[in-house]
């Protein structure tokens, strides 16, 4: 694949994610199905062969905490969009986004910003299906009205204890940008550095 930049959550909303992240179909059969990852927007890809410095002289240096909204949950055609939360392009990430494009090129930015929940094999879609539909049959996907949404990342299942206090994640602050070497399957993928963004 290449390098990427990931804007990531803080710990502890990662940590919720982490709730959705770890679920699973029964019946898949794929060893890349369903793979460990941590919770990202990928801002950009770039060749593998680019210089990590030349990749992070493209975030600009006074970058600040870039706000995420989740704005809906929705099964994807390829393997690395196949259960995700789009988030909307708004603000200080559509800016971040359009600086990006300028230093790196308009085909190293994703169409579509997302925090994908889950990798699923292109051998089984069908997985992505029933994935989705148990996210929604537990009550996981909380429509909040006016195009957003939250993620119930409560320890146990929504439908299974209605009376508990929700534990909604719709919105996070990214403050800090990863970059990742995402060569050869996920379990391999690393974490080439850490840049810690500017509080607001």
């Amino acid at each position: 694949m290449g390098i990427s930049l990931w804007l990531v959550p803080p710990r502890d909303v990662a940590a919720k994610l982490r709730v959705i992240m770890d679920m699973k179909t029964a019946s898949y059969r794929s060893p890349s199905s369903f793979p460990h990852f941590e919770p990202h927007v990928t801002l950009c890809t770039v060749p593998s062969s680019t210089e990590i410095s030349e990749l992070c002289s493209a975030i600009p240096k006074d970058q600040s905490v870039v706000p995420v909204t989740f704005k809906a949950v929705e099964v994807g055609p390829i393997y690395f969009m196949s259960v995700y939360a789009t988030v909307h392009h708004k603000g200080e990430l559509n800016a971040l986004r359009e600086a990006l494009k300028a230093k790196l090129g308009e085909k190293a930015i994703p169409p579509v910003s997302h925090v994908s929940l889950h990798y699923i094999d292109d051998s089984e879609p069908e997985e992505r299906t029933k994935l989705f539909d148990q996210l929604r049959e537990e009550g996981r996907i909380v429509d909040l009205g006016k195009d957003s949404v939250a993620l119930d990342c409560s320890l146990i299942s929504p439908a299974a204890n209605s009376s508990q206090a929700k534990d909604l994640v719709s919105e996070f602050a990214g403050g800090e940008i990863w970059v990742a070497v995402c060569d050869g399957p996920v379990p391999t993928w690393k974490i080439s550095e850490k840049i810690a963004l500017h509080s607001p």
